[in-house]
């Protein structure tokens, strides 16, 4: 008679946090009980960083088990302890929809049998009751370390130490390039690039990404706040790596509605969404040739012959105008005193409600006149951070005005030798800092016809001089 076919068997490893060392410790006890028992072992589920507070959605582990079980995979599920396998009566009842049973380091639990049920259910009962105190006792901690001034523990931010509080200098460094980077009209995938081509250390088991390093950006903790449940705070505690004012800009022109923030894949083209159809005004992208994005009736044309006279009429601005062209730097007056008017709203707001207070005005004139303060705050902060996005990009244009502008040939160069060296630094730029350039310069449009020099129409925003007279008397 052949011998009975080896119960088999499934284990179930989870953990919290990332740390490789405690799975494996889950995984050598559970074998060893296998082992012990003959058993055969069919598969291993490890969900490793899975908090059990929280739900274990389709991509873990424990959702791919639940399906193979499920199909008959095997015989038996073994984790170390059942708070490993189960967070309540929910993840009990899957279990048993699979109709698997449950071995666990510390015994065997019987699901098809009342008693085995039972004593499962009462278990899982604990475990949830555990993992609620332990989750309102972390919460009351949360907020008294918030009210302190104090972060909240985690996994260790870039630019700190595990505390959350003191800088590592050698990675607070790149958080302030990161910062000055947007301020000074970067893109965050310029920004990728540049920390992955630099070798910059993302720390162990993470990557640069645009939402890790968009996260960095629009992280009070970096400018020296916390944060709990929505209210962020001013910490005396944390070292911060930027001042709030660079901080504040920084997260005005992430805000921006006008920058292209999506996710998605990076613009490949020089003039991809920046020329439009004369036709419709869509945008134009870029597929063997620029193409209107609304219709394939519509206007396209070849890339050399757009990008080619887009290259012409660049030169022709930057040699006509020069830096002059771009806003200077005194934006920042602007900004300097919209902070002096929040300051003094703020003031305002204080004085008011310690006059209430003290009854030297009736509650109901305090009240009409802080709602009034409060759209005033309102309208300043809406300046604001138009006034930071402004100046953000004008300090950005002017740093790229002077890079193309740079070392040029002495006077009474031949225009054409001028033009070249122009768009030699032109081509040195990355591509997001080349279409900044366009998209300020230039107004493009594509009509229909053949002639490339008359279909396609180029406005210059900052230099009108150079725009057909015609066109200029029009907007005059």
């Amino acid at each position: 008679m052949a011998d009975p076919a080896p119960t088999r068997v499934a284990i179930y490893a989870r953990q919290s946090e990332d740390v490789s060392e405690g799975i494996e410790r889950q995984l050598s006890r559970c074998r060893a009980l296998i082992d012990a028992r003959g058993y055969a072992l069919v598969r291993e589920y490890l969900d490793n960083d899975t908090s059990a507070a929280k739900r274990r959605g389709p991509s873990t582990a424990w959702a791919k088990m639940l399906d193979e079980l499920a199909a008959g995979a095997a015989d038996v599920v073994v984790a170390v302890d059942l708070d490993r396998l189960l967070r309540d009566t929910r993840d009990l009842i899957a279990i048993m929809d699979t109709g698997a049973r449950v071995l666990t380091v510390d015994g065997e639990i019987d699901l098809t049998t009342a008693d085995g049920e039972f004593r499962a259910t009462m278990l899982a009962g604990i475990a949830r009751f555990e993992i609620r105190r332990k989750s309102e006792r972390q919460l009351r901690a949360n907020l008294d370390r918030a009210s302190r001034g104090r972060p909240t523990p985690g996994r260790r931010r870039f630019g700190y130490d595990s505390d959350g509080i003191t800088p590592r200098e050698h990675e607070a460094v790149h958080v302030r390039r990161m910062f000055q980077h947007v301020a000074d009209g970067g893109s965050i995938r310029s920004l990728v690039r540049s920390l992955v081509d630099d070798g910059v250390d993302p720390a162990p088991g993470r990557a640069w990404t645009p939402t890790r390093v968009r996260y960095i950006l629009t992280n009070p903790h970096y400018s020296g706040s916390v944060t709990h449940l929505g209210r962020v705070m001013p910490s005396d505690s944390i070292v911060p790596l930027v001042d709030a004012d660079l901080a504040a800009e920084v997260r005005a022109i992430l805000a921006d509605a006008a920058r292209r923030t999506t996710p998605g894949p990076s613009r490949r083209y020089l003039l991809s969404g920046l020329a439009t159809c004369g036709v419709c005004g869509a945008g134009m992208h870029f597929m063997r040739t620029y193409r209107c994005s609304a219709s394939t009736a519509h206007p396209s044309i070849t890339r050399d012959r757009l990008e080619g006279r887009i290259r012409e009429e660049i030169a022709r601005a930057l040699i006509g105008g020069g830096s002059t062209l771009f806003p200077v730097r005194t934006e920042t007056g602007a900004v300097g005193r919209l902070m002096a008017e929040h300051a003094r709203n703020a003031d305002a707001v204080t004085a008011l409600l310690a006059d209430r207070d003290e009854g030297l005005v009736p509650a109901q004139s305090a009240r009409e006149r802080l709602i009034a303060l409060r759209g005033e705050r309102e309208e300043i902060e809406r300046q604001l951070d138009e006034a930071r996005v402004s100046k953000s990009a004008a300090s950005a244009l002017v740093d790229v005005a002077q890079t193309l502008l740079s070392s040029l040939p002495p006077e009474g160069t031949p225009y054409d030798d001028v033009a070249a060296a122009i768009l030699a630094r032109f081509d040195e730029l990355d591509l997001d800092r080349q279409r900044e350039i366009v998209a300020a310069l230039l107004y493009v449009q594509v009509d229909p016809g053949r002639d490339t020099r008359r279909r396609v129409h180029v406005e210059h925003l900052l230099a009108p001089a150079l725009n057909p007279r015609e066109q200029v008397d029009a907007d005059e």
